[in-house]
């Protein structure tokens, strides 16, 4: 059973920490943990397994897809391989460390092609002393030395017996260098390898492709609020357009774009090399510019970026991070899948528009831990080029990226304005409950007074930056103190949106707020939405499924101690649903989207607590291996075709077919791994509307 007000783990980068203040109970041996409840918008404590910031460390940091990586994982050992031959043909021993072992599994891969000897060190102790029961299930105990410390705190002559001539390691991430990789190399040969040493992998290139898209604009930069005629509502202030947003990185799987989602205006370019075999220095700020003709007519609003790894000294076997347009398989959308090294996006700092043909300049920069980039027109460019972008609007500091696209989406702003429209006129005050809502301001336009919800401080400052830029002086920001307003609210409008929300149905909190502001509104007051709607359909995933399923063995090696480890955290850790964006993973449906509840929005106290229970029906020739659970807004319920807003499925679903899913959107999700799902399974739903809970389970039918 999970309480899903309580589900928002850290997803590798996707998620927030949820943990705030502790306090040990000493009688139960478990810990009250103060986590923020997103139904209410209040800190609440919970009681929680004792070792749980452990348990949700260890499933969280390893339990992904990253040991189902095949190709990674056939690569390294080849690599391996190619190394400890390379020693013994020169009549040397193979002295392998493998830092950050995890498993134990390319130390065992090292025993396995003979290495003669082999160190492994682990600074997580948990990770550590797992990998010892690894190596001992594998019988390799005899022949591999774990030394539970980081990599820099090694000494030789105390932990080791003498430095290694072969390095091993996997210490990468969406950057390629954002876990500290250039630090953890340079010590190694510093302190730790022979000068004629060997590592694997021995380079890695950064790859960029300036890139035209208005998806990718959407997501970074904010339109003005066109009305349903075509006319200018609300502007954009101008520090939010003239903003350089920020260097951090949009994490996406770029394969999953449509290939219509935007154009190439250049080919892949490599901006950096990175040399990990200690032969040149480690430069740890560094910046190059690229000068590249434009293939077309077009606006430049950013770089994807990617990375290969080359395994070996010869060069000869190369891992790509490609998306599958650039992937040196070259075999279509055939290629390897991984969700722990995606692809990313980087926006400029300000958009280029260029002619075909045109040079510009393609600017890359790096620290030790981050990348960004820049592009300028010819060879125009200057040392404030090379500055790494810092938002100074707060838009890109309030909101996520998704969020921004969210507010961008005219067909879902038209929605609003229609309602607005409708049943807003001079004699109406309007209770705006929703962060960042700025379609919503166009109420202030046609109503006597605007209440505008804003808890979030960062969100509350943009807020006031577009009543500014719109002069809109019948607009009051509020808080949800309880503070009654100075006139009672007509309408209350919300999208609904809050940035303490995570799974789709967080943003339920509406019905709390709705209790707070109650002495504020009208007898006859009208909520828009009118009617919340949490669905569901059973899934058929292609490879989303992977970050939950247990290994059994590995090239060969038995993992059970690892797969207990694992499971054993998720099940104290993990909740039954989880948000991710489903459109980065392909998978079809496999059942009928199924209600799971409905939600009439109304003044508090209207609406029962609900237990509710609905059958899944997987059909035939199908297997489920995770449902997606959304929720769909209808705001107004006489017109419900026309106004419903949706977190899930933008084309109805069809069974065997894949689903096509909001990309402005998380959805919730359950995965089920590699377990077997009946065919048929029900699934339970309650609310309790007095404590702002809801729990939700899947289990077969009895």
């Amino acid at each position: 059973m999970c309480s899903l007000f309580t589900s928002f783990k850290p997803l590798s980068s996707k998620r927030m920490l949820s943990a705030l203040l502790k306090h040990r109970n000493l009688h139960t041996m478990s810990e009250f943990i103060q986590k923020l409840n997103p139904l209410t918008g209040l800190n609440q404590w919970v009681v929680l397994n004792e070792d749980y910031d452990y348990h949700q460390e260890v499933a969280r940091a390893a339990f992904a897809d990253m040991l189902h990586d095949t190709e990674r994982n056939n690569m390294y050992e080849r690599a391996l391989k190619v190394a400890i031959d390379h020693m013994h043909a020169q009549g040397k021993k193979a002295n392998v460390l493998d830092i950050g072992t995890g498993t134990g599994l390319l130390s065992m891969m090292a025993v396995r092609h003979k290495a003669d000897s082999v160190v492994a060190c682990e600074a997580f102790k948990p990770m550590g002393a797992c990998a010892l029961e690894v190596i001992k299930l594998n019988n390799c105990h005899d022949k591999i030395k774990v030394i539970p410390k980081r990599s820099t705190d090694i000494i030789i002559g105390e932990d080791m017996e003498f430095k290694a001539n072969i390095l091993v390691t996997e210490v990468f991430d969406t950057e390629l260098i954002g876990e500290g990789a250039l630090g953890t190399f340079q010590h190694a040969h510093k302190c730790l390898l022979e000068s004629d040493c060997i590592v694997v992998p021995h380079s890695g290139t950064i790859y960029a492709q300036i890139i035209e898209s208005p998806l990718l604009a959407s997501w970074n930069r904010l339109n003005n609020v066109f009305n349903n005629d075509g006319e200018l509502e609300i502007k954009v202030p101008e520090a939010i357009k003239n903003c350089k947003g920020t260097a951090n990185l949009h994490d996406v799987q770029l394969s999953q774009l449509s290939e219509h989602s935007f154009n190439s205006l250049v080919e892949p370019q490599a901006v950096f090399r990175f040399d990990f075999s200690g032969r040149t220095p480690f430069i740890y700020e560094r910046s190059s510019v690229s000068i590249v003709k434009s293939l077309r007519n077009a606006i430049a609003h950013g770089v994807f970026m990617w990375w290969d790894l080359n395994m070996d000294i010869d060069n000869k076997i190369i891992l790509s991070c490609a998306p599958h347009w650039a992937h040196p398989l070259k075999t279509g959308k055939a290629i390897p899948w991984r969700d722990h090294w995606m692809q990313a996006i980087y926006y400029f700092p300000k958009e280029l528009k260029v002619s075909q043909g045109s040079e510009v300049s393609l600017i890359s920069c790096h620290d030790e831990y981050s990348l960004w980039f820049n592009i300028k027109e010819g060879l125009k460019v200057t040392d404030a080029d090379y500055k790494c972008p810092q938002c100074d609007c707060n838009l890109h500091n309030a909101y996520a990226r998704t969020r921004i696209g969210q507010l961008n989406d005219a067909k879902r702003t038209k929605k609003f304005l229609r309602i607005i429209d409708d049943y807003v006129n001079k004699d109406i005050v309007v209770l705006v409950l929703s962060q960042g809502f700025y379609a919503g301001l166009v109420a202030a336009k046609r109503a006597k007074k605007v209440y505008f919800l804003e808890t979030n401080q960062v969100s509350r400052y943009v807020t006031a930056s577009f009543i500014k830029e719109n002069g809109l002086e019948n607009v009051e920001i509020v808080d949800a103190s309880g503070v009654l307003l100075a006139e009672k609210a007509n309408i209350v409008l919300a999208e609904p949106y809050y940035t303490t929300s995570i799974v789709p149905w967080d943003n339920l909190l509406l019905l709390h707020l709705l209790k707070k502001f109650q002495a504020s509104l009208t007898d006859d007051v009208r909520i828009f939405p009118q009617k919340c709607i949490i669905k569901a359909v059973a899934m058929q995933f292609d490879d989303l499924h992977k970050i939950r399923a247990p290994l059994g063995t590995c090239n060969g090696f038995l993992m059970k101690p690892f797969d207990h480890l694992i499971e054993q955290s998720c099940e104290i850790s993990d909740e039954v649903v989880e948000a991710q964006p489903l459109w980065e993973y392909p998978g079809l449906a496999v059942s009928e989207t199924i209600e799971v509840a409905s939600f009439s929005i109304h003044v508090p106290n209207k609406e029962s607590n609900k237990d509710l229970k609905t059958t899944f029906e997987v059909k035939p020739g199908f297997k489920c291996n995770g449902i997606a659970v959304w929720v769909d807004w209808i705001l107004d319920d006489e017109r419900a075709e026309y106004s419903t807003v949706t977190s899930g499925p933008v084309v109805a679903t069809e069974v065997g077919k894949t689903v096509q899913w909001d990309v402005h959107s998380r959805q919730g999700v359950s995965l089920l791994g590699n377990r077997e799902m009946p065919s048929v399974f029900d699934y339970a739903l309650r609310c309790d509307f007095e404590s702002a809970e809801c729990t939700i389970e899947f289990k077969p039918v009895s």
